[in-house]
């Protein structure tokens, strides 16, 4: 069964398939990175069939004082090309979006930042991608669900999405480190982008639009633990789902844990991540996620990582009555299983074997369990 389903958007932090940088001037460092991803829908979904999915990012980092002789501060700016490849929109029919680079085609200015700071304190301010600091843990940073980079709590709202992977918008983000904890505030247009136009780079600081506050605590303890939570708001009108009427709390919650042990010779980190939304304006009302990461594997492998995770969304039940009038035995949950492996072949060379296990996708039991094989390869320089 083929339909339309609203799904979020989302960003995790990209992995390199073919990586350059180098500083070619005082002050000045360049990257450039492109990450690929063949992935195949074997079984269930909408329909069978395989993609290529690409992202080419290049990046410009500049400290202001010694690349120029005056001022202080960091510039940063960052482009994006996506050859626009959509997999879950095909073949799945998944909420939470079995790739993290699946994005619409454009070349795009995606981000463009000042930044103030000093040892304890920092505010940058420009175009902004929320999750390259909000809602990020380094161990669930391995898998390739999107749901696995911001929670699918965030993701999924917005008039455009929030401020995160492939659109962004203009913010101001402020953040203070004390001896045990850190706090982190950033205010974003409301609406990233223009809707409309979804290839271009655009600001529009309509009145309309709102804002999108958030803040979040970041609290180390022990050796090899965190633990963080955050808020956030819209301060814009949004439509009640299949409601009349409008609502202005458009808000949430989240919290999350990642730790590291040793067991056997080997490290094992996990994590695992919370947050919920309101079902009267979003589809899902609220996320978990958790997995595990075994550093290598195999003994004479220190590089290798194996990983085993899990998202799940529970649809609202304003949303839920909505798909009932199509689907009687609409679902409560969608279900994402992941296991992957990332394998260091020489200093050049990463594969990264990926297979995805999708339950219910998008709650609907019109749509069968899924099953997606994939292969991510890295080449670096």
């Amino acid at each position: 069964m083929n339909m339309s389903i609203n799904r979020p958007k989302f960003q995790t932090v990209t992995i390199l398939l073919f990586s350059w940088g180098s500083s070619f001037a005082d002050g000045y460092q360049f990257g450039a990175t492109y990450t690929g991803k063949f992935l195949s829908n074997v079984s269930g979904g909408i329909e069978t069939g395989s993609v290529y999915l690409d992202n080419l990012s290049a990046t410009l980092d500049v400290d202001v004082s010694e690349a120029w002789g005056f001022g202080s501060g960091r510039l940063f700016a960052h482009g994006l090309y996506n050859n626009g490849t959509m997999f879950s929109d095909e073949f799945v029919g998944d909420f939470q979006v079995v790739s993290n680079i699946e994005a619409g085609h454009a070349f795009r200015l995606y981000e463009i930042w000042y930044e103030l700071s000093n040892q304890r304190w920092s505010v940058r301010a420009g175009l902004y991608d929320l999750n390259s600091e909000f809602d990020t843990n380094d161990v669930s940073d391995l898998f390739l669900n999107s749901s696995h980079g911001i929670g699918a709590d965030i993701g999924q709202t917005g008039k455009n999405g929030p401020s995160i992977f492939p659109v962004t918008s203009l913010a101001v983000r402020g953040d203070v480190k004390f001896e045990n904890v850190g706090l982190r505030a950033a205010v974003l247009d409301g609406v990233p982008g223009d809707p409309n136009k979804p290839s271009r780079t655009a600001i529009d600081l309509d009145d309309d639009d709102g804002i999108l506050s958030i803040a979040e605590v970041d609290v180390p303890f022990g050796e090899k633990s965190r633990f963080w939570s955050g808020v956030w708001r819209y301060s814009g009108e949004f439509d009640r789902l299949y409601l009349n009427g409008t609502s202005n709390r458009n808000e949430g919650w989240y919290a999350g844990i990642e730790t590291r042990a040793d067991l056997g010779g080997r490290t094992v980190a996990g994590f695992m991540r919370y947050g919920q939304a309101n079902d009267q304006l979003n589809a899902a009302d609220d996320y978990f996620g958790a997995g595990f990461v075994v550093v290598a594997p195999v003994s004479s492998r220190p590089d290798d990582r194996l990983g085993v995770a899990v998202a799940t969304i529970r649809v609202g039940q304003p949303y839920r009555e909505s798909l009932e009038q199509l689907d009687p035995n609409v679902r409560h949950r969608e279900i994402s299983w992941e296991f992957t492996y990332r394998a260091k072949i020489n200093d050049h060379l990463t594969l990264q074997p990926d297979i995805q296990l999708i339950q219910n996708p998008s709650a609907l039991s019109t749509i069968d369990n899924a099953i997606i094989v994939g292969l991510r390869f890295e080449i670096a320089y």
